[in-house]
């Protein structure tokens, strides 16, 4: 069944049967859909914590330890320039690897749309069971296919 308008809600087992069919298809979708995007959120936060802690870790070194250290690393590392400025060169590029990958997340709605998809996979796991066990009328749980549809029109977009 390629849509959900093309059901009639007569109540006869054709139509639950088809609904069914429905709700099965939409659920692989969002398995496929929560598979790639909680995956690629998972890099892009672990990204974020990494490089937001390089950036941390690459001013610590001048910061706390002063010229002294500067100076050591320039020698130890065989600079013609001094360390300090490759340190934080080395930052500020982690830096801005953080800041980009935030907000990266946030422009793209990630969080938002992985928590409505984990919710009408689950919605839609309890209605095929519902309507397979017939707990629920067919006309109720067209009701809630149709809300379904809206909570993840952003996956079709995709």
């Amino acid at each position: 069944m390629s849509s959900l308008a093309e059901l009639t809600v007569s109540g006869d087992e054709d139509s639950r049967a088809a609904l069914v069919a429905w709700i099965h298809v939409k659920r692989e979708k969002l398995e496929t859909y929560l598979g790639r995007v909680v995956s690629r959120r998972r890099r892009w936060l672990n990204l974020t914590v990494i490089t937001g802690t390089l950036a941390a870790a690459l001013t610590a070194a001048p910061a706390l330890g002063g010229k002294p250290v500067a100076d050591w690393l320039t020698v130890t590392l065989g600079l013609s320039s001094p360390a300090w400025r490759l340190l934080c060169a080395a930052a500020m590029i982690c830096s801005l690897t953080a800041t980009i990958t935030t907000q990266l997340m946030k422009s793209h709605s990630v969080e938002e749309h992985v928590s409505q998809a984990q919710s009408a996979r689950a919605r839609l796991e309890m209605l095929e069971f519902g309507l397979s066990s017939r707990e629920f009328e067919l006309a109720a749980a067209a009701e809630v296919c149709l809300q379904c549809i809206k909570d993840t029109a952003f996956i079709d977009e995709l």
